[in-house]
């Protein structure tokens, strides 16, 4: 006997839910899209058209008190919020990073899912990725890192807007937009600091764009241990040395504003018996794994293998995985907790920096 769908609603209808989550929660049969919430009643009329969805709403607490509603996908800009609130209800969830805007919002979310009996995941959509996870099969196989390498130069988005149908909230006055990131941006800077609030635009780069690279480098190796060295070259721009136990280090370089028309993010580790290195295709691409390099020494020289994985997506396989934690209790690949380490690394990261004044 085929199981019912498992009713998902949608809280915040952006580019990352229409390029990528809507259109595989259509697709799967284990799930429905049972409702849908954005602030841009335009938005939530083209998507409730485009996907047959009549439960639309303008708040996010309507949507998850929804009984049609077992599972919530948190996409909006302020997911701390929401994340709590779906805590409250006991519903299942799949939030996008970054799991909340700071450690102190994040801690009392992790310390609640923990005590919850529903599955409370993060979309860090790159633990699924087969590429990334042959990846790091090789990087174990290659023997202690002697060399670590993390490097994410994020080229243009916009070309990629071109490969779907996208629906602009163009009716939503310009002060509710900047009112949530005005209130995240105080928030931020409270936390870090009157020595480091300077630095907000680039600890909300790391964790926009760098948050993923974090998650990447922790799925690989586990949390680092500290921050050895810290610098920000410009306000889009930031390195970290981190450290590891047995003397090993990882160099970490995140930057955005490249106007590269490629996507520029890779890891790279020097093993004792091989090198390997996992090339990240476009976020905004499906079907796009990524590509690993090992290269071995053969017959006294080195010798390169390319291992492309199938053209699998990681948001499906992301989705697949929920769908099996909520049916047959798998255990999570990307529980909240893990939000919550990278949020913290984020913030040693820009507490490592020298002070700065606004």
């Amino acid at each position: 006997m085929t199981a019912k769908p498992i009713g998902v609603g949608v809280v915040g209808c952006g580019k990352i839910a229409q390029m990528m989550h809507l259109p595989t929660l259509q697709e799967l049969p284990e799930f429905t899209i049972a409702a849908i919430c954005d602030i841009s009643e335009k938005v939530l009329g083209e998507i409730g058209e485009m996907y047959g969805v009549e439960r639309r709403h303008t708040g996010f607490q309507a949507l998850i008190d929804d009984p049609a509603v077992e599972a919530v996908l948190i996409c909006n800009f302020d997911h701390g919020k929401v994340v709590e609130a779906c805590l409250k209800s006991g519903k299942h969830m799949l939030v996008e990073k970054p799991l909340a805007f700071t450690p102190s919002e994040g801690r009392p979310l992790v310390e609640a899912a923990a005590k919850s009996d529903a599955v409370n995941l993060i979309g860090y959509m790159k633990f699924y990725d087969e590429g990334y996870v042959e990846g790091c099969e090789q990087i174990r196989a290659a023997g202690k890192p002697k060399s670590i390498q993390v490097h994410d130069f994020a080229g243009v988005f916009d070309p990629y807007d071109g490969l779907y149908t996208l629906s602009q909230g163009s009716d939503v006055a310009p002060e509710l937009l900047s009112k949530e990131p005005a209130d995240a941006a105080a928030r931020i800077e409270a936390e870090l600091g009157p020595d480091h609030a300077a630095y907000r635009d680039l600890y909300q780069m790391l964790l926009m764009l760098g948050s993923h690279d974090l998650a990447a480098l922790r799925g690989a190796f586990g949390a680092p241990e500290t921050v050895l060295y810290a610098r920000a070259p410009n306000m889009s721009h930031i390195m970290a040395v981190l450290g590891y136990a047995n003397d090993v280090t990882a160099v970490l370089e995140v930057s955005f504003g490249a106007q590269y028309e490629w996507w520029d993010e890779w890891m790279e580790v020097h093993g004792d018996t091989s090198i390997v290195r996992i090339d990240f295709q476009h976020p905004y691409v499906r079907n796009a794994p990524a590509t690993v390099r090992v290269r071995k020494p053969a017959n006294g020289k080195g010798a390169d293998t390319v291992m492309t994985p199938l053209p699998e997506d990681a948001f499906r396989r992301e989705w697949q995985h929920f769908a099996r934690c909520i049916r047959d209790k798998e255990t999570p690949v990307t529980p909240i907790a893990g939000g919550l380490s990278d949020l913290e690394l984020a913030l040693a990261i820009i507490k490592a920096l020298p002070p700065l004044k606004g």
